[in-house]
């Protein structure tokens, strides 16, 4: 009988690859139809971008739990599946609707409403995907790689939304989006029947919602890395959207510095991510999470320092280092702390915890920068202190400590 492959020589599976490269153009096409939708709902002022951004929140934040429950009773295959083929409907339909119609605000406010809705089914079993397809050992080096990619994928999604948009508008974006979805819909299809899927949860609806909350809060490393995620997304998620374009006003500095700062930063994440991806993940995972806080505050105490525009690249440099040491060490620990059949559950939680620290940290960061005497430099620097707090308590913690990728 032949012995298992060591964890150090296993390989990816190559269907992981190819889950990859859908995802990946799915998401060229999910942020060019983002940018479209925020470009469009612009030009009927803050007020209403505002209400189309929470059109889309809202049955997100509503529906999440549910979209979790039906991926682990279905089959996240099969959830993703019908979700990426409700999305090309969508998106295919549109384009005739808005050569028709144009894009007035009830257009844009419907749109929001769908997709927040496809994306509570679609997110949990989406995110749940590497744990079906890849052995528990490789799944630091499958997140690296994904993260890799997303970040690649970013840039170019927003430049070709932008090109999009300044082609034909929504028409544009949208026939794209459908495109796109049209692939992920074949490589779904395709790897559907190679998957081995999990024992399907056989409880009511409501019942296998409670169990996948119990289970996510109920065991002491997984209760652990959902709240320091929670946490740190609170205090680190709005650092790309919000707190540096403000850094960027703060200086003088113009909308392409900002997009500087916003790269950088990226390049820091990506860096870590490509190490990854190429090396594995460090021993001790719960430990380097930990220290990835610390990093990130460093960073965040430079950009609330620095006024010369290359310490203050550094310094964003080093803060995506911080969340690439993080997240590339506590996703992975995450999806191995609870059984494959409990993954779409347990992503429907991360997402909604992630969410619902935006809905607060958002407006709040915000409203401080406006604030004389503390600015945005003075969110930098609070920001800094409470990263660096979380990650010394984390480090107290032994299961943190002792935490290891099965």
């Amino acid at each position: 009988m032949t012995p298992p492959a060591a964890p150090d020589t296993e390989r990816i599976p190559v269907r992981y690859w190819i889950w990859l490269f859908g995802a990946a153009v799915s998401l060229l096409g999910d942020l060019a139809i983002t940018f479209a939708i925020g470009w469009s709902a612009s030009q009927y002022g803050g007020r209403v971008a505002g209400l189309v951004l929470l059109f889309a929140a809202a049955p997100r934040a509503a529906l999440l739990l549910i979209g979790g429950a039906i991926g682990d009773r279905y089959g996240a295959p099969r959830v993703l599946l019908a979700s990426c083929t409700a999305m090309f409907l969508l998106t295919a339909t549109l384009v005739p609707v808005t050569i028709a119609v144009d894009e007035p605000v009830w257009l844009l406010l419907g749109l929001a409403l769908v997709v927040g809705m496809i994306d509570a089914f679609f997110l949990p079993s989406s995110r749940s995907m590497p744990r079906l397809l890849v052995p528990p050992a490789q799944i630091p080096r499958a997140m690296a790689s994904f993260q890799v990619t997303g970040m690649v994928f970013a840039v170019i999604g927003t430049a070709v939304g932008g090109v999009l948009v300044g082609w034909a508008g929504l028409t544009a974006a949208a026939g794209f989006d459908a495109l796109t979805f049209a692939v992920m819909i074949a490589v779904m299809a395709v790897l559907s029947r190679s998957i081995d899927l999990p024992p399907k949860a056989t409880t009511g609806m409501f019942r296998s919602i409670g169990d996948g909350v119990r289970m996510a809060f109920g065991r002491p490393l997984t209760r652990t890395l959902l709240i320091s995620m929670t946490l740190a997304a609170g205090l680190l998620m709005p650092m790309d959207i919000l707190l540096l374009p403000l850094l960027a006003r703060d200086h003088g500095w113009d909308a392409g510095t900002a997009a500087l700062l916003v790269a950088a930063r990226s390049i820091g994440v990506g860096a870590i991510a490509l190490r990854i991806l190429m090396r594995g993940a460090f021993s001790r995972p719960g430990m380097v999470a930990a220290v990835g806080l610390l990093c990130a505050s460093v960073g965040l105490l430079g950009l609330s320092m620095f006024e010369p525009l290359p310490l203050t690249l550094a310094a964003a440099v080093v803060s995506g280092a911080g969340v690439g040491l993080f997240t590339g060490h506590v996703l992975p620990l995450l999806m191995n702390s609870v059984e494959r059949e409990y993954q779409s559950r347990l992503q429907s939680v991360v997402v909604l915890c992630q969410n619902l620290a935006l809905v607060v940290m958002n407006p709040l960061l915000g409203s401080l920068a406006d604030v004389d005497g503390i600015g945005i430099t003075g969110v930098c620097l609070g920001i800094s202190v409470a990263s660096a707090l979380i990650g010394v308590v984390a480090l107290t913690r032994p299961v943190m400590r002792n935490a290891a990728v099965a």
